[in-house]
């Protein structure tokens, strides 16, 4: 059975006259003649046709329409090639991302072609990947850190693994493969630089009141994935850079955990950031008291 043929729009002329005569009083108060004779009503019936017409061309979209909107996005069918499978082809190369224009297109293309490079998905099956984009920024050189370097796109690879050790022998190597990709996808002014975090230390104590003495743990590992430059922060995509953490994040995060009485206590070293750093838990030490 065919699917029936959709009715974009149903306005007709009636109805687009009494919707523009509605209007009038808004933004003409003195204009109170709504006869076929006055001229502003000719006008508006005239548009009104218009209208209809151009609605009732919407309403018929043939094959030969489609095959010339694909024309406008570079496709032409194949031989023999069905029009449902051009448009599949067109909606899917419509939605491809192959050139770095906003930040988010730096960051998924850097994702992709780190993830792309041959071995290193086998090298670290746990890799966990973040990819960060600063404009008008260059952290490869310092020069955007205290005032803006126009034209400069700073991409930074957040990158976690059991592995750490081999990864950071590897990073120079993945650095470069992924400018290198980036260098293709960029605009033709534009100066790429691709780095690593820039990680400042964050140092914790806390005192909690509960009735279990093992919960400590629980408290310990909602702190390290609410930290996580990956996958923490609040909507657990990773820690926002330059967002600064105050000890209520600690008391409403954990005073929120199963089985915690209160928080006692919160001693927290924790430095503000400049908008393109991130924190680095360096030392976490939980208490837990009846």
């Amino acid at each position: 059975m065919p699917l029936p043929v959709l009715k974009l729009d149903d306005l007709g002329f009636d109805q687009l006259v009494a919707d523009a005569t509605a209007l009038i009083p808004l933004y003409d108060p003195e204009w109170t003649n709504y006869n076929p004779s006055d001229p502003g009503i000719t006008l508006v019936e005239l548009f009104a046709y218009f209208t209809e017409m151009v609605l009732y061309r919407l309403d018929q979209v043939t094959d030969e329409s489609k095959q010339q909107f694909l024309k406008l996005l570079g496709i032409t069918l194949e031989d023999g090639e069905e029009l449902a499978s051009g448009i599949s082809r067109g909606a899917k190369q419509f939605s491809e991302c192959y050139r770095a224009v906003t930040a988010e297109d730096y960051q998924l293309l850097a994702r992709q072609s780190l993830l792309d490079i041959p071995g290193i998905q086998s090298t670290y099956p746990d890799l966990a990947v973040r990819t960060l984009c600063l404009i008008n920024t260059d952290m490869e050189n310092g020069t955007g850190r205290d005032k803006e370097a126009f034209g400069h796109v700073s991409v930074v690879l957040v990158l976690q693994t059991a592995n750490q050790q081999d990864l950071r022998r590897d990073m120079t190597e993945i650095k470069q493969q992924v400018k290198a990709f980036l260098e293709k996808s960029k605009l033709l002014t534009t100066r790429v630089h691709v780095v690593e975090p820039d990680y400042r230390d964050v140092v914790i104590e806390m005192t909690v009141a509960a009735g279990n003495q093992s919960i400590g743990s629980i408290v310990n590992d909602s702190i390290v994935q609410f930290l996580d430059p990956v996958n923490g922060g609040e909507r657990g995509q990773g820690w926002l850079p330059g967002r600064k953490l105050y000890a209520s994040d600690l008391y409403h995060l954990v005073e929120g955990i199963a089985g915690i009485d209160h928080v006692t206590s919160v001693n927290l070293d924790s430095p503000d950031l400049l908008p393109f750093q991130l924190f680095k838990l360096k030392d976490l030490k939980i208490e837990v008291e009846a």
